[in-house]
């Protein structure tokens, strides 16, 4: 880790889903980038890898987060559960999707993602943005994603790549780690999947407009503002995100370059025939 300085350690990071902190760096640095063109375009990727491989209508949103995911899969029209360990995000996404699809039946719960309230087997297809990278120990969520995904099921899970690129921004944010290609595919393979597949993404752009822009962006608001706030976002910079995302589509055409990618995405699935082992997870 690089570049930890004064202002950086004026927000410190904390274990996920601490529940303590509503402006705590996970929930602000989601606010912050809920509608930045990385993060629209990074929820496109799984959008595309979910939809051209789901059987069924039935999805998990394992660490959900702000909802963002959440609410573009439900326009897509599938029956989306939405989790997290982090209340106050829990409560902003129970009420943007009471507001945004009143009568929809689309829970929202709070949960451990290692230790889930769902049965065997009760989704389609599970998503799990850049939540794993937050964890002290992965590999109970991992193996809770393939317990509660049908046989067949479809995992998509991003997260942030290259452990030589680990800075004071993933210090802050609570990332415990970033992955490599190989180092995610085996995690996936031991938590009971097969057919895994580990791209990288994000290469020229994404990972340009993280370094030249995001993290001096981030920066300049930790300078402005008292410790533990980010402030409001500019009704101006939500508009320049909306106009440019549009470019970063062309990442799509480096998909899977090494090196140079800024991000994995995984897509694996649940085996067809559950073992006993794994059916008593």
């Amino acid at each position: 880790m690089t570049g930890l300085g004064p202002l950086e350690q004026r927000v410190e990071p904390r274990t996920w889903g601490e529940r303590s902190d509503p402006t705590g760096p996970r929930e602000l640095c989601e606010g912050s980038d809920q509608w930045g063109p990385r993060h629209s375009y990074r929820e496109s990727l799984m959008i595309r890898a979910l939809t051209r491989r789901l059987e069924g209508k039935r999805v998990l949103n394992a660490g959900s987060g702000a909802g963002s995911l959440s609410m573009r899969l439900l326009e897509k029209g599938l029956d989306v559960t939405s989790m997290d360990a982090s209340e106050p995000s829990i409560e902003r996404l129970a009420a943007e999707l009471a507001r945004s699809f009143p009568g929809r039946h689309a829970p929202v719960l709070l949960s451990d993602i290692g230790e889930m309230p769902f049965a065997d087997a009760e989704f389609d297809g599970v998503v799990c943005g850049e939540v794993l990278e937050h964890l002290d120990d992965e590999r109970p969520a991992v193996a809770e994603i393939a317990r509660v995904l049908r046989p067949g099921g479809v995992l998509v899970a991003t997260v942030p790549a290259n452990p030589w690129r680990y800075d004071w921004f993933d210090h802050w944010v609570g990332h415990r780690r970033r992955y490599t290609a190989d180092g995610l595919n085996d995690l996936l393979l031991s938590g009971g999947f097969e057919r895994v597949e580990v791209s990288g993404w994000g290469f020229p752009l994404s990972g340009l407009f993280y370094r030249v822009v995001y993290r001096r962006l981030m920066r300049r608001r930790l300078e402005r503002t008292v410790p533990g706030q980010l402030g409001d976002d500019s009704a101006s910079a939500r508009w320049l995100s909306h106009a440019v995302r549009p470019i970063f589509e062309l990442d799509t055409l480096f998909l899977g370059r090494r090196p140079g990618y800024f991000g994995l995405l995984a897509i694996s699935h649940a085996p067809e025939i559950k073992t006993q082992s794994q059916k008593a997870r």
